[in-house]
């Protein structure tokens, strides 16, 4: 067994995966499914495994992505070879599978078995626990509900094997549906235009946010583009994926031999090698760029390398600065230097400094943040300036993805993410996912409107140009003014999600208030500055979106755009911002007004009703945002909640106060709009009573489409007033049925093998508003006619459960009429059965 398979396993960390102290590249390719063979491999017989996994290896291939539970002898022979395995793990993902506790717990198990029988193997990689779960399947059943079902897997394969990988191949029909606690992200994506692929792999890695990103399959057809064009595909397909700063790209397919459904796939060629493992050009141009990569620079070559200044601004860092330093030197970039400017620091900063030989060392007088960067860049010899803070950890290939953001002349500043080190403590934790960190705010998925002085380069004419960092910022807020001024001057900042940096958060509760109190001083400060970027209320009002969230959330709020049925291709979720009503009630001005109104309540009673439910919705919105983010594995409990509510509740709080005493001191106001003019909407709350279900059988591949045709052409000829969906909505029919009620019709269609298909139908009603509001004043004229007389209450009680039995068997003459007609249509279409 090769040496490196012996050894550490593959882990995740931050936006790469890693064996040791190395970078992990995944190098893979797809491999099977095969005709069931009596040799045990899951490969038809006669095929010879070995020779199969020499031609792998040679292609300069790593891993094997298997869609099938493979034997301990695949694994073994994979190790031989120096192969890893990602493993698919089968369970029925293409059926309603949420239609039951039973079904569910069979596929939580399904994945403990499979987990169990490879843990430990030193050729697995990780585990895939679901591909592609079909879009409209998603809608059917409902994302979240989904979302939360493949972290249980997640969950159960994990309770197994710990130490390996696991994560879900999705697509870009479902884009949203992202585990929160997979180690990485996968996308399986066919483009066939390498423009296309770059924009979209810039999306996915924004969508992946501090996880490495994998590209879990990608291919081409070499009969419908001929095998010259697919190994154009391929080639350029693999080029893309590394220079996007993916973890690595796995290839679809070793061979064009492919066995699903009972029976041999033909009329796809997605092989590099034929059924009869003859080599074809796309495993030539696969194996020239496999082979050569082992490191960044050789994963996406640079044009030219330009040199580098880094400059580390300290004061009083000295904790964490040898950490810092000590990542600095080991850099993977031809021409760098170190700079560290000391600003006065009273520890052993200098001591540090010294002790690193690569380090140039400078000392000022304590003038601030922003006066030890200008230092810094005007004893610089590079030609591009990189910041990063004395509680930063650099990632080796940090200067080379931020050349390759700053190549070509497009951005004149670019800068990557800033990840936090898993916390080594409960405070850590929830500091972590407390609001106001460092986070980068993107314009679109490459272009940048503010990134933080912790991970930020620029280019020396660029910084020349608007005359380096302002040096009244002294402790913060010097990153914001220098984006801001930057823009105003016509550079554009690129955004490159490869160049990360491990950025120690605030390690105590004290220490991250202090942090915050100190953000909003220097917000106080960029409001005399930049008065049209704040509203009248302290808020900075950001043209871009703010990064740095939680992952993969979908909540009541979000909108998910998914074409008419459920068919686009690629399917985007769309989370507004927070409301105007959010950001003021969690404000110190609402806070103090509601302080205000409980000390009038001494004279006023009736104002401290007001005063405690101003109050109640602070720490409503404290502890919504509290339940939000997914903490860490030993971090997960009630403690941790409800310490992080207090930060949640004391952030806003503190850090507007010092942000308007700041002002106020100043003199300055800032001049933009009270509100942004988002007032939210009313979540929609799921209020639909599911009323009816039906199940259509058809041996004939019968499906929604002609179903959803034909009902609704029955209802227009019917004259039944009804909406379609228009791509935003969850459901495909909604039938107006008189004054009172709603009817929602719902469908999925399963695939059961060859022609055999199952159509679900679900009907869902609800009042129409004057059926609510009729309810409510008949309730309320009864209640007042029986007020005062007891004896009225009974009958007159009696005769509103009598409307409500009257109106219920109405709605359920409605809805049975509504089912008949569907099930009417669907014996006209031909269904075979309908239950």
């Amino acid at each position: 067994m090769p040496v490196e398979l012996q050894s550490q396993r593959v882990r995740a960390a931050g936006k790469f995966l890693r064996r040791g102290e190395g970078k992990f590249f995944v190098k893979g390719l797809t491999y099977g499914p095969f005709e069931p063979g009596a040799d045990g491999h899951g490969v038809k017989a006669g095929v010879d495994l070995a020779r199969d996994l020499e031609q792998v290896a040679a292609l300069g291939a790593n891993t094997l992505r298997v869609y099938e539970p493979p034997p301990s002898s695949f694994l073994d022979a994979c190790a031989e070879h120096g192969l890893h395995v990602l493993i698919g793990v089968p369970w029925p993902d293409h059926v309603d599978f949420l239609d039951g506790a039973g079904l569910r717990g069979s596929c939580v198990d399904s994945v403990r078995e499979v987990v169990g029988a490879s843990r430990g193997h030193p050729a697995v990689l990780g585990y895939l626990v679901g591909n592609e779960i079909e879009a409209t399947l998603v809608r059917w059943l409902g994302p979240g509900k989904v979302k939360r079902l493949l972290e249980d897997l997640i969950d159960a394969g994990r309770s197994v094997d710990p130490g390996a990988l696991f994560a879900y191949a999705n697509y870009p029909s479902t884009e949203y549906l992202n585990p929160g606690n997979a180690d990485f992200v996968a996308y399986n994506i066919y483009l066939e235009r390498e423009a296309d692929l770059a924009r979209y792999l810039g999306r996915l890695q924004n969508v992946a946010g501090d996880r490495p990103l994998l590209l879990s399959e990608f291919g081409a057809d070499s009969l419908a583009l001929g095998r010259a064009g697919q190994a154009e595909v391929v080639g350029w397909g693999v080029d893309a994926g590394f220079a996007a700063g993916a973890a690595g790209t796995v290839v679809f397919a070793f061979t064009d031999e492919w066995f699903r459904g009972g029976k041999e796939v033909r009329g796809w060629d997605f092989g590099v090698v034929t059924r009869e493992r003859d080599p074809k050009p796309a495993g030539d141009a696969l194996r020239g760029r496999y082979r050569r990569i082992g490191s960044a620079a050789e994963a996406a070559p640079l044009a030219r390398a330009p040199k580098f200044s880094v400059i580390v601004c300290t004061h009083n860092g000295a904790g964490t600065l040898a950490a810092c330093l000590e990542s600095l030197g080991a850099m993977r970039y031809p021409d760098y230097e170190v700079i560290v400017v000391d600003d006065g620091s009273d520890d052993a900063t200098a001591e540090i400094a010294a002790g690193a030989p690569h380090v140039r060392y400078l000392r000022q007088d304590h003038a601030g943040l922003g006066a030890a960067r200008n230092l810094g860049a005007a004893e610089a010899t590079g030609e591009i300036f990189a910041y990063t803070d004395d509680d930063c950890v650099a990632d080796e290939d940090w200067l080379h993805y931020l050349a390759a953001a700053l190549e070509g002349g497009r951005y004149g500043a670019a800068g990557g993410p800033n990840i936090p080190p898993p916390p080594r403590n409960r405070p850590e934790a929830c500091v972590g996912a407390a609001p106001g960190a460092p986070a980068h705010v993107l314009l679109d998925d490459r272009t940048a409107e503010h990134l933080p002085g912790c991970n930020l380069a620029v280019a020396r004419d660029a910084f020349e140009r608007v005359g380096g960092f302002l040096p009244e910022y002294r402790a913060a807020g010097d990153d914001v003014d220098f984006c801001w001024r930057l823009q105003d001057a016509g550079v554009r900042i690129g955004f490159a999600p490869a160049a990360m940096v491990w950025h120690h958060r605030r390690s105590s509760v004290k220490a991250y208030l202090k942090q915050q109190i100190g953000y909003g001083k220097a917000e106080a400060i960029l409001i005399s500055h930049h008065p049209d970027r704040f509203g009248m209320l302290g808020g900075a009002r950001w043209r871009g979106v703010v990064y740095g969230g939680h992952r993969g959330a979908l909540g009541l709020a979000t909108r998910i755009y998914r074409g008419v049925f459920g068919y686009a291709a690629f399917q985007t979720v769309y989370a507004p911002a927070e409301s105007d009503f959010f950001h003021i009630a969690s404000g110190v001005q609402w806070v103090v007004a509601a302080a205000a109104l409980l000390l009038l309540g001494f004279a006023f009673p009736s104002l401290i009703v007001v005063g405690l439910l101003m109050l109640a919705c602070t720490f409503f919105f404290a502890v919504r945002e509290a339940w939000r983010p997914r903490l860490a594995e030993p971090y997960r409990g009630p403690k941790s909640r409800c310490l992080l509510a207090l930060l949640c509740l004391a952030q806003p709080v503190l850090r507007g106060g010092a942000r308007t005493l700041g002002a106020l001191r100043r003199g300055k106001a800032p001049r933009g709009p009270i509100l942004a003019g988002n007032f939210g909407k009313p979540p929609k709350l799921g209020l639909w009573k599911r009323v009816g279900r039906l199940r259509l059988w058809s041996e004939r591949g019968l499906g929604r489409d002609i179903l959803l045709d034909k009902i609704t052409g029955t209802l227009r000829r019917l004259g039944w007033p009804h909406s379609i969906d228009n791509g935003w909505r969850d459901w495909d029919l909604e039938v107006d049925r008189g004054l009172l009620w709603r009817v929602r019709v719902t469908t999925v269609t399963e695939y059961h093998g060859g022609e055999k298909c199952l159509t679900r139908v679900r009907l869902s009603s609800r009042a129409k508003p004057l059926m609510v509001f009729g309810n409510v004043a008949l309730a309320v004229a009864l209640a007042a006619l029986a007020w005062g007389a007891p004896h009225r209450f009974i009958w007159l009680g009696g005769t509103y459960l009598l409307w409500w039995a009257a109106l219920e068997v109405r709605h359920r003459q409605l809805v049975e009429s509504l089912s008949r007609l569907v099930a009417n249509v669907a014996g006209e279409v031909g269904f075979d059965k309908v239950e």
